[in-house]
């Protein structure tokens, strides 16, 4: 079933090696590192969601509450869930719309951050920027997109960062998977100039290598609504508490 729909613009993938380990100790139980030539990978993924919608007859709501655009800053990393099926885990997403963190929060239990964010575009000099309003962490992306023409993104590490179709999340003690989908991504090549890295930190990361870095055309996307994958051990003042199967 769809839920909405939307479109991503202005995207840039700033992607780091890091340590399995570290990935590891964010996620819940039921999901695992998904591991690329034997490494972790963090990503910083900025850009602008456009025309964000409901599905079906209830789409003109969008408009009514003013959502349908805003800034996206998020900190990602990717996993292995139940029976082996890959996605993505969200350590934080940063944005400004009050409206569309409060719905996500409550929808999807996904963890979005009220901020700030700027996006500025002088020919191929290409520049974001998020200030998270709780605790100030500041994320800075600054690139010189080096390609006129897109492509496909290319077998291996491209397809393995970017061609990503599910997420997890969490939600009542339980692990939920969603899925979305829209045309496979385009891509160019593009240098980084400056970064600044606090949410990346504030996440429990720290890079192991250089960064990777791409910008991705603009896609359409639909989501569709979770689905229940496995559950979470519940927790009284910090200790695990058995559920009644253990």
């Amino acid at each position: 079933m769809t839920l909405m729909r939307q479109t991503w613009r202005d995207l840039i993938w700033c992607h780091w090696p890091v340590a399995p380990s570290d990935v590891a100790a964010v996620l819940p139980p039921g999901l695992e590192p998904d591991l690329f030539d034997g490494s972790a990978w963090v990503g910083l993924v900025p850009f602008s969601m456009t025309d964000l919608r409901l599905a079906g007859p209830f789409g003109s709501l969008s408009k009514v509450f003013g959502v349908r655009n805003f800034g996206e800053v998020n900190v990602r990393t990717y996993v292995r869930g139940p029976k082996g099926r890959t996605g993505v885990w969200f350590c934080t997403l940063d944005a400004d719309s009050w409206l569309a963190v409060a719905t996500a929060k409550i929808t999807f239990g996904l963890p979005y951050r009220r901020a700030t964010t700027h996006f500025q575009r002088v020919d191929a000099q290409w520049r974001w920027r998020s200030e998270r309003s709780h605790d100030r962490a500041c994320a800075e992306l600054e690139v010189d997109v080096v390609d006129d023409v897109a492509r496909p993104a290319r077998e291996g590490l491209e397809q393995f960062l970017f061609e990503r179709y599910a997420l997890y999340t969490t939600k009542f003690g339980r692990l939920w998977r969603g899925e979305l989908r829209h045309e496979p991504w385009r891509v160019r090549d593009a240098r980084l100039r400056r970064v600044r890295l606090d949410t990346i930190e504030a996440a429990g990361f720290r890079s192991l290598g250089d960064a990777h870095v791409r910008v991705g055309e603009p896609v359409s996307v639909s989501v569709f609504r979770l689905r229940q994958v496995g559950r979470t051990p519940r927790t009284l003042f910090g200790a695990r508490v058995p559920t009644p199967h253990q």
